[in-house]
């Protein structure tokens, strides 16, 4: 049974919940749908979500008047009046703040909430950068085991080749077991990688809300990285639409409407009421209306009149749109600098993968002459198996330049909001 609920975050300030529950029947997923997963069932974006609601909740109620208040009083020495004592007095008043003070705080609220939203997608992108970085590290780990084991039937073909130039005479015990130290190192090298791999499996698994060790099959193989955007062009997308800023705009904004809710604050406030007072009889006169009760109409006004409140709250909003100017300036210089760095990162990297390239296949046609020179005389047996070496360095090499140059553009999509 599959129950869908739809969860996607956008700019219009409103949530969309999406969670796809199904059976998994593998574990093979291609990155992009890891990310969803995660994102899906994270316990603190759920959080996040659930606190923006409640900030949403806020505006209802401080857009409300005032309660009325209702009281009622008596009169244990009754006062009397030219139509009888009165008796009891029964009064309701209702407060009225400034014509446009209710909407202006419901509006706040509003703001407030909608800086909150912000920080839903901010964490969201620091999430899906994490498990890039784990998943590309996973990669990385478990194709340097294929590569190391894809070598060591090279050095067992080479050590059987060796052998036999030692039983024939023409080689040396030496080659051999220096064919057997170098396929040793190999296979410690893949026991310690095979620890190694539960480090970002463990953080994969923990933001897909799994055990540590649940497995998690990679992408076969990992084509260069791509940079489909201009770097000037990319920095105004950022300034534009990256959830760290947006939420600093709406706390500013927020701060702004402060300072216009403090001058309807710092207003008069009204009240109006009424009494209605219950009135006896007279028992030693007749008269026109006796015992006829009152009913009394009030009006109050509420003076502002100690103004260092309003003052020290408009020095203390102007202080924090201020401040939050300063957060602005701060962050979108740390946001050039990471796109710098990520663009020299990923530019290294291709640099180097044409380079491990061109020297993997010169290296191989060395590999190729020494081997049948071998084979024919013996000789040149400390350089092949130097190249042999090489050989394997040369694949290592080029799958970090990939793996860098995907991290490279991983950083850079950490700044990517994507309305």
């Amino acid at each position: 049974m599959i129950v869908l609920i739809r969860y996607k975050f956008r700019w219009k300030y409103e949530l969309f919940w999406a969670v796809l529950l199904f059976p998994i029947l593998i574990n093979a997923q291609p990155l992009p749908q890891l990310i969803d997963s995660a994102l899906l069932q994270q316990p603190e974006l759920m959080a996040l979500e659930k606190e923006y609601q409640v900030a949403l909740e806020r505006a209802p109620q401080v857009s409300q008047l005032p309660n009325p208040e209702v009281g009622v009083g008596g009169f244990p020495l009754p006062v009397e009046t030219r139509l009888g004592p009165q008796l009891l007095r029964l009064g309701a008043t209702q407060g009225f703040p400034w014509p446009g003070t209710l909407p202006r705080r419901a509006e706040l609220e509003n703001t407030k909430a909608k800086a909150l939203y912000e920080q839903i997608a901010a964490r969201a992108l620091e999430f899906r950068y994490e498990l890039e970085q784990a998943y590309y590290q996973l990669y990385a780990i478990e194709k340097r085991q294929d590569i190391l084991r894809r070598n060591l039937p090279l050095l067992e073909s080479l050590e059987a080749t060796a052998l036999a130039k030692v039983e024939s005479g023409k080689g040396s015990t030496a080659d051999v077991l220096r064919v057997q130290i170098r396929r040793e190192e190999l296979q410690q090298e893949l026991a310690i990688l095979e620890r190694e791999a539960l480090k970002p499996l463990a953080t994969i698994n923990r933001l897909l809300q799994r055990r540590p060790a649940t497995k998690i099959e990679v992408v076969d193989e990992l084509g260069p990285a791509q940079l489909p955007f201009q770097q000037d062009s990319l920095l105004v997308a950022i300034r534009r639409t990256h959830p760290k800023l947006r939420q600093l705009s709406w706390q500013q904004e927020a701060a702004r409407q402060a300072l216009r809710l403090k001058e309807l604050d710092g207003k008069p406030s009204f009240g109006l009421g009424a009494d209605y007072i219950f009135v006896g009889p007279r028992n030693d006169a007749n008269l026109n209306a006796n015992g006829r009760d009152i009913v009394q109409l009030r009006a109050s006004v509420s003076l502002p009149i100690y103004r260092e409140k309003f003052e020290a709250k408009e020095r203390e909003e102007q202080l924090k749109i201020a401040a939050l100017d300063n957060r602005k300036q701060d962050l979108n210089h740390r946001f050039e600098a990471t796109i710098a760095q990520a663009y020299a990162d990923f530019e290294t990297a291709r640099l180097r993968l044409d380079l491990y390239e061109r020297q993997r296949r010169l290296t191989q046609s060395a590999i190729d002459i020494l081997q049948e020179a071998y084979s024919a005389q013996g000789r040149s047996f400390d350089e092949l198996l130097r190249l042999e070496s090489e050989l394997i360095e040369y694949d290592l090499k080029r799958l970090n330049a990939v793996v860098a140059g995907h991290l490279a553009v991983a950083r850079i999509n950490q700044l990517l909001w994507n309305q």
